[in-house]
């Protein structure tokens, strides 16, 4: 198993010498069959002693029996059932022993708790390792834990709401959905931001440990807001942004993203306001300038169809922020 590899639950990532832990099972299963052999010879003793007592007691009720032989029967009867009794336990521990060399056996192959992939690798074949040294570290590429820090004024919220919150890095081209695992509750002493941890779901593999995300955290705040279709929205190495239409030609207007409000996203833009048309249809092929034609309006109020692709209007709403 090399750094790179992918692991799939229950796969071998490393197998360990086990010569020992077989030599110790075969020890343990040895010491079984001696245990049960000793619990049938205790079992039998006792039956014959109990056989003896019975006869004894038949012939005292005749008023043909000895006393001390009599008391001799009990007392052996009682040995025999504290012989049975210790060899029972004995018998117990034999079989603790063989699960115990058993599970020592299985731990000397390690397999992969979950699917993932191997980030690093702690040993080479041969090395020697102790009990708890680390073989390899795996990461869970489809499902990571992410942790944000949020100031105490919209702790109340993010408690409260059962909703998804979405989520953005740099090296994702879109956002993301998570979910909270746990709020800590002890604010960091200097800056009194409160450690939220979050379930990230990642099925196309794309996040890495160690990423950097900003978390769009819902805070019940009510004011109007501006949203556009998120198939309008486009990316370049100056940030985001989309294509509205100026006067019959496609113009840039950067935007800030803010939220998502199902299929459509809260944005801000100097330039993007209420009613102005924007391309969500083959805006990837369009240029500053080009001219567009309106075929028809869809969507928001304004909305339209331009030259290399259909335009959505900039709707306004009144959503939570």
């Amino acid at each position: 198993m090399e750094e790179g590899d992918s692991v799939t639950k229950g796969s071998v990532v490393a197998k360990l010498d086990d010569e020992r832990a077989v030599a110790a099972l075969d020890r343990a299963r040895a010491e079984l069959s001696t245990r049960e052999a000793e619990v049938a010879q205790r079992r039998a003793e006792l039956d014959e002693a109990e056989r003896d007592l019975g006869r004894l007691r038949e012939l005292e009720e005749r008023g043909s029996m000895n006393p001390a032989e009599m008391d001799g029967a009990v007392t052996l009867v009682a040995s025999r059932r504290a012989l049975l009794a210790a060899a029972d336990a004995d018998l117990l521990t034999a079989r603790a022993e063989l699960r115990l060399a058993e599970r020592e056996l299985r731990d000397m192959t390690i397999e992969a708790p979950f699917d993932g992939r191997v980030v690093v690798k702690h040993t080479e074949m041969g090395e020697w390792l102790g009990v708890g040294d680390p073989v390899v570290t795996i990461v869970s590429l489809s499902e990571l834990e992410a942790r944000i820090d949020v100031p105490e004024s919209i702790l109340w919220a993010l408690e409260s709401s059962t909703d998804p919150i979405e989520v953005r890095l740099p090296a994702v081209p879109h956002g993301m959905e998570a979910e909270v695992i746990r709020v800590v509750p002890e604010a960091d002493s200097l800056s009194r931001l409160f450690p939220v941890r979050l379930r990230v779901v990642d099925p196309e593999g794309e996040l890495r440990p160690g990423m950097s995300l900003t978390a769009m955290v819902p805070t019940g705040k009510k004011e109007a807001l501006l949203t556009v279709s998120k198939d309008a929205i486009l990316r370049n190495a100056a940030g985001e942004y989309v294509y509205i239409n100026s006067g019959g030609v496609a113009a840039v207007a950067p935007i800030e993203r803010r939220f998502a409000v199902g299929d459509r996203v809260v944005i801000r833009s100097p330039m993007v306001r209420e009613g102005v048309q924007v391309v969500v249809e083959g805006n990837e092929r369009m240029f500053p300038g080009q001219p567009l034609v309106i075929l028809n309006g869809g969507g928001a109020p304004g909305g339209g169809r331009g030259v290399g692709g259909s335009g959505d209007g900039v709707g306004g709403s009144e959503s939570e922020g």
